[in-house]
């Protein structure tokens, strides 16, 4: 079992750095939380969906570092990333084969966006939470790049383009209230 060293390795400075734009502390974190994530993704997935295993736990830690603002510091870092861990895979353990069937029309919402100032305004403030890359992918979805230009470009993955845009519409239902 995952047992914690927060107070001499301090997950909480590591979480401040990285909302301060300081990368590696996100990648220390990812480095020390990895086989805790792995093991959440082994343990709901289960050994038939061994092929996802990698993928899921690539969107684990997409949507932690998208949320890191929400953790309140009411509870170790490792236990608030542990709930989220859970709650992410089991959304993606319910679909069956869900990573393999994921259409790419279907991962963005294609209805314009409405005009109105305070939705422009409130899309504007998630849009600035995003990670540079993210924001990379974003503006090219506006331009109605295709994915796989989008791949290209950031040399990602098609998958990895999907589960980004698909974070990204997630916190944009969640920004405006849906």
């Amino acid at each position: 079992m995952f047992e914690c060293d927060c107070p001499p390795d301090n997950c909480a400075d590591k979480v401040r750095r990285y909302m301060e734009g300081e990368r590696a502390a996100g990648d220390e974190l990812v480095t020390k939380f990895s086989a805790l994530v792995r093991s959440i993704v082994q343990r709901v997935l289960g050994a038939g969906r061994r092929e996802e295993w990698d993928d899921a736990c690539q969107a684990v830690f997409l949507r932690v570092f998208a949320n890191l603002d929400r953790w309140e510091h009411k509870c170790p870092f490792c236990k608030w990333l542990a709930v989220v861990a859970a709650r992410r895979v089991i959304d993606l353990g319910r679909l069956p084969d869900a990573m393999q069937r994921l259409p790419l029309n279907d991962v963005a919402d294609e209805r314009p966006v409405p005009s109105d100032g305070e939705t422009i305004e409130r899309i504007e403030k998630a849009v600035s939470r995003f990670p540079p890359e993210w924001r990379e992918v974003w503006d090219m979805w506006r331009e109605g790049t295709p994915r796989e230009e989008m791949a290209r470009r950031l040399k990602k993955s098609v998958r990895t383009v999907q589960y980004w845009l698909a974070e990204m519409l997630e916190q944009m239902r969640q920004s405006l209230g849906e």
